[in-house]
């Protein structure tokens, strides 16, 4: 009996399918609100019946119009973008703001990496550090703030990340159809202009390097030599610090030498067609490594194993059985009470093995479909890393909620698209595992997307973020014209069957939205005023000594009534503290919590001052924001009437 040569590629394009099944089932239901589902449902079933009719009217422009319509779509989004700089600052917290302060530290040449213990417990982003410090120096050299220095990184990688997938898709797909979709994708969802605008972290990097990466691996056959030179040294600076950023970038390299070992048995002449990209990946990887520890020495860092933390506490905290295979601070503070590292891994010897035996067989299953699904989710996506907007102009505020909740059923719709269509062009692929060849580069980019999903799936913790450096994978599978489906190669209208289905779905979903008990969105929890940066006292972070009957205020403006007010103090601290109105001198008495002094009362749109009195004989410790020329609100912190512009209370007015 004849056993069918089956395609490798299609098996791998089977498992990614199935994945894609989890993401857009993960996109329709999470987080569950009954009102957001059934816009999802309507956007995608709209784009569905629509598509064919986009497709036949963008058919007959021309290449040099089409190229306007982009061009001009990547101006208003550059536009949006620096406007969101200027009026929408946002409070950056927790990793990427301990990265922004140390790395403006470094670049006013101060090399002290004491003023926490966040480097040394978690060395992983010391690079990153130090490759910012050199780009705030640079910018220093043109008068820019720290504020703008770090916003013009974000902006730059940004929008070359955005063009690099239009590009690479339009020219794959040769449909302009395929180019403007993801282009009107980045207009009018927050992709543009929340995280990866206002946040500066080693998410971005990633997905620019995979980009560049790809981009250069499909079209590699038609450069001339002088692009590939060009090119060749593009991909090997991309791996090389994406890697050095990020070193889950790994995952890459281990795709290309199973690829490479694949096709070196199996069709040598494949191999031989893409091998030099190969190499020069490899060699960026190679490389990584001494420019890692030339970093490390350039800023006189050094390991303090008292206080990091093992590799696996990563994976042990992914299975903590209370948890959903998510960053857990109960596990971070665990370890932390463990002196030195090697007892920490003696621990997490025992302690993982236990969590295991905990969760069970289906319990471990349970929990990979549940990190695949929050991997893969983009709900959570744009708030990552801030507290919120500093102070939203009045407007703004007003449809905040409103605009926020459109915001991720947008994202939601995008993604669950994508996934739809990555869902069916794998399908494709796997219908024609008996006839299809492997095509290394398409191999590739499906290993390296599985190799990210086995990695925080199976392994790593979590969050939604991670999943987006499928964005250049997915893309490009969805581009590839040899994997378009019938109804992409003979644009044809739906049929009348396909019409009236989608009908009935829309008016399904409709009735459910106007008929489902809870709202789309609530205006409560969000900030009419707020700065939230801190480096932590989790990780030892230095108090600010505030001398007997020193007095402590900053000035904060509402422009929206609030209805709860908090600043935050260090423990057992023992201020007494008020809440002033500017306009009508009107003295609110704060009321202390365990962690800050709270107000919870009406308070009408104007400027307060926020005033904190140390009353004992003795010096006292207060939680205050410090940084160089990175303006953390919009008025100085004044301590006994001394102003200073970069330092702040932290504080919030909630609605």
């Amino acid at each position: 009996m004849r056993i069918k040569k089956i395609s490798i590629t299609s098996i791998l394009a089977l498992i990614l399918a199935f994945a894609m099944l989890i993401g857009m089932v993960s996109n329709l239901l999470i987080p569950f609100n009954f009102k957001a589902t059934c816009l999802v449902l309507i956007g995608c079933a709209l784009a569905w019946y629509l598509k064919p009719i986009f497709v036949k009217l963008l058919h007959p422009l021309s290449e040099a119009t089409m190229t306007k319509i982009i061009s001009v779509i990547l101006i208003l989004i550059l536009i949006i973008q620096l406007l969101v700089i200027q009026y929408l600052p946002a409070s950056v917290y927790h990793d990427p703001f301990r990265v922004l302060v140390q790395a403006e530290q470094l670049s006013r040449g101060n090399f002290n990496w004491n003023d926490s213990l966040y480097f040394w417990r978690f060395p992983n982003n010391v690079s990153l550090t130090v490759l910012l410090s050199y780009w705030l120096k640079f910018t220093h050299l043109f008068h820019l703030d720290t504020y703008w220095g770090v916003h013009l990184l974000s902006l730059i990688l940004l929008d070359t990340f955005i063009f690099a997938i239009i590009r690479s898709v339009r020219r794959l797909s040769h449909q302009h159809s395929a180019a403007l979709l993801p282009a009107l994708f980045f207009l009018f969802s927050p992709f543009a202009y929340t995280y990866y605008l206002q946040v500066f972290y080693s998410d971005l990097p990633t997905l620019l390097s995979l980009a560049v990466v790809f981009n250069v691996i499909i079209g590699w056959q038609s450069f001339s030599r002088l692009k590939k030179g060009i090119t060749g040294i593009g991909v090997v600076l991309s791996v090389l610090i994406g890697e050095v950023v990020k070193p889950n970038l790994i995952v890459l390299l281990v795709a290309v030498l199973l690829v490479s070992i694949w096709l070196l048995f199996k069709d040598r002449q494949r191999l031989m067609k893409i091998k030099t990209p190969l190499l020069l990946i490899v060699l960026g990887f190679i490389l990584a490594v001494p420019t890692s520890a030339g970093l490390k020495a350039a800023s006189h860092f050094k390991n303090n194993n008292q206080y990091a933390f093992p590799t696996a506490h990563w994976i042990w905290m992914s299975y903590n059985p209370k948890g959903a295979g998510k960053y857990e601070f109960s596990d971070v503070q665990t370890l932390s009470s463990i002196q030195g590292k090697a007892a920490k891994q003696a621990y997490l010897k025992q302690a993982l093995p236990q969590r295991l035996e905990k969760l069970g067989l289906g319990g471990i299953v349970a929990r990979w479909f549940e990190k695949a699904g929050i991997l893969l989710n983009v709900s959570f996506m744009p708030n990552s890393y801030t507290g919120g907007y500093i102070a939203a102009p009045c407007l703004y505020q007003k449809f905040e909620a409103k605009l926020s909740a459109l915001g991720m059923v947008m994202m939601r719709i995008g993604f669950a698209l994508l996934y739809a269509e990555t869902f069916f062009r794998c399908l494709r692929l796997w219908r024609r595992r008996a006839h299809a060849t492997d095509d290394p580069r398409i191999m590739l980019t499906i290993l390296t997307a599985l190799g990210y999903l086995a990695f925080h799936t199976l392994l790593w913790e979590t969050e939604s973020r991670y999943g987006q450096v499928m964005i250049p994978l997915l893309g490009i599978l969805c581009s590839v014209p040899s994997l378009a489906l019938d109804s992409e190669r003979r644009v044809r209208f739906r049929t009348s069957q396909q019409g009236w289905v989608t009908l009935s779905v829309i008016v399904a979903a409709l009735i459910g939205y106007l008929t489902a008990p809870t709202a789309l969105y609530s205006n409560q929890g969000y900030y009419v005023a707020q700065q939230q940066s801190q480096l932590s006292l989790q990780f030892n972070a230095k108090e600010t000594k505030v001398h007997p009957y020193s007095s402590l205020s900053q000035v904060v403006k509402l422009n929206r009534p609030a209805k709860h007010f908090a600043v935050s103090l260090a423990p057992a601290a023992e201020f007494s503290g008020t809440l002033i109105n500017e306009q009508t001198h009107q003295h609110y008495e704060l009321y202390r919590t365990f962690k800050s002094l709270t107000l919870k009362r009406t308070l009408p749109a104007g400027k307060y001052r926020i005033q904190l009195q140390n009353d004992l004989q003795r010096s006292q410790s207060v939680l205050i924001t410090k940084t160089i020329a990175y303006r953390l609100a919009p008025y100085p912190l004044e301590i006994n009437q001394h102003d200073y512009p970069y330092w702040s209370f932290v504080y919030t007015f909630s609605r």
